[in-house]
């Protein structure tokens, strides 16, 4: 393929892999106010940005930064809420595209943008795709609180490894960086707490495993961002509002009483939970896409590689799909309907599931039976092996993409 038709080549990747997001952001033009989104505008366009910010601070809480921002949306009232989802999409894929360029140095020019372009799309749509995600994307109160400091993360991320780059640092980046972590930590309280984490911890595995040429430019970097993170966390924390709001909320709530262990545990089973969630597992599929597409430009294998092994199949990894799938059937076979008078024991549904497991387990058996003779065959069609493989990856990403439209039709009906 010449150089040209390469380039075109990407760059079509890269359009294809802008659909998801520009889905969700042409479908934000249907969002409406929500609960107390009608008050914070109301608040916005009677107060303004500076003075909403200070009532905030001196009555509700120390988000300092959500306030100030929704005073400078309240004048466009429902068109601010309608625009925010494409808003949110545009700066967080920026961002995300400026990340990954900077970090992708070992590419040539002509592949280095449509790469990071389509990368960025992918890992945006993973995340849009969330299942806890639709909440704050097409809420406007949410997005504010809970997106735009993840969007101003991702820029000061990028940011960080331009300033890296510099022979000398320049002020306006380091001020930029500061700001931007000032901002992001004036947000929510649950991102300030991660956010002090993270930057405490990338300062300090710089500072420990990085050379000593490079440790004074990393710790001006980080050190101012984690600095205005620390500025704005004594906010936070010190204005009038989080007393008047502890007063009015007092007997409320209280603290949890759990060890440690209890509390791992509970964390180890709600990561189980969600990632059981079709949602969760549409996310692996388009990192898992991102690994190939790098992995693909990246990695190219010599001319003169030549494979000394034809290709088999493996009974260990046949015998441990096998006792995978005898794992399920416990599980399987001691599920009960919610209403077994009406759809008795199993629902149709459900028994599309019993009948894939059962489908896999004598597939299964089938090929560590007839093992040699599927090997020999596969030998004879070594040329055709490979076409047979894509064609089959394509069938079940069709497939996979087909059952992800449920979960587009719900978004829109349940927010929108």
């Amino acid at each position: 393929m010449s150089l040209e038709r390469r380039s075109i080549f990407l760059w079509l990747v890269a359009a294809l892999t802008l659909a998801p997001a520009a889905l969700y952001a042409w479908m934000g033009q249907f969002t409406r106010l929500l609960s107390e989104d009608y008050c914070y505008i109301a608040v916005g366009r009677e107060l303004g940005a500076w003075q909403s910010m200070l009532y905030s601070l001196h009555s509700t809480s120390g988000r300092y930064a959500p306030a100030f921002f929704k005073g400078i949306i309240a004048p466009l009232d429902i068109l601010g809420v309608q625009i925010m989802p494409a808003l949110i999409v545009v700066l967080w894929l920026a961002g995300l595209f400026w990340l990954v360029y900077e970090g992708f140095d070992a590419f040539d020019s002509h592949s280095r943008r449509p790469l990071a372009l389509a990368i960025a799309a992918l890992i945006l749509a993973a995340a849009i795709n969330n299942y806890l995600m639709p909440r704050p994307l097409y809420w406007y109160e949410a997005s504010i609180h809970y997106l735009w400091p993840m969007i101003l993360l991702t820029i000061y991320l990028a940011l960080a490894v331009w300033l890296a780059k510099r022979t000398r640092l320049p002020a306006w980046g380091l001020t930029a960086g500061g700001l931007l972590c000032f901002t992001t930590a004036g947000t929510a309280e649950s991102f300030l707490v991660f956010q002090l984490t993270f930057l405490t911890c990338c300062l300090l595995a710089g500072l420990a495993w990085l050379h000593r040429s490079a440790r004074r430019a990393y710790a001006l970097i980080f050190g101012v961002g984690w600095l205005a993170t620390l500025a704005g966390s004594v906010i936070q924390l010190g204005v009038p509002g989080v007393a008047v709001r502890a007063a009015a909320t007092q007997g409320r709530y209280r603290a949890i009483d759990r060890s440690l262990l209890a509390s791992l545990s509970r964390t180890f089973d709600g990561t189980l939970e969600a990632l059981g969630h079709p949602q969760i597992f549409a996310g692996f599929v388009l990192l898992l896409a991102v690994g190939l597409l790098v992995a693909l430009f990246a990695c190219r294998p010599q001319k003169t590689l030549k494979i000394s092994k034809p290709f088999e199949l493996a009974p260990p990894g046949l015998w441990l799909c096998l006792i995978f799938q005898l794992l399920w059937l416990p599980l399987l076979w001691s599920h009960s309907s919610d209403t077994p008078q009406f759809l008795g024991r199993f629902s149709l549904r459900y028994m599309v599931i019993i009948s894939l497991n059962a489908a896999f387990i004598l597939g299964f058996l089938a090929l560590l039976w007839r093992r040699g003779h599927i090997n020999a065959w596969l030998q004879k069609q070594a040329r055709g092996l490979p076409i047979f493989c894509n064609g089959l990856l394509l069938i079940f990403a069709a497939l996979f993409a087909l059952s992800q439209l449920g979960s587009i039709y719900y978004l829109p009906a349940s927010w929108l």
